[in-house]
């Protein structure tokens, strides 16, 4: 039986993801404040998970959440 491979973005459309000192400097707060947000799980802060041991956010994530918190409206 062959691989069935995913359909995959281009990769001029991916973007890294967001790691712990980019979203700490994107928001400015500390990073134990980003890593807080994670632990406690309390909807503050953008959907983070693990990659191995790092944590990680895509930026997509980052947006629709600043989009949410400045009521709905996309950044431009």
């Amino acid at each position: 039986m062959g691989r069935v491979s995913r359909p995959r973005a281009s990769d001029a459309a991916r973007r890294p993801l967001a790691t712990v000192p980019e979203l700490a400097e994107h928001y400015s707060v500390p990073e134990k404040t980003v890593h807080r947000w994670h632990q406690t799980q309390t909807c503050i802060g953008p959907l983070m998970f693990r990659v191995g041991k790092y944590l990680r956010a895509r930026w997509d994530d980052v947006d629709s959440y600043d989009a949410d918190q400045a009521g709905g409206q996309r950044a431009a």
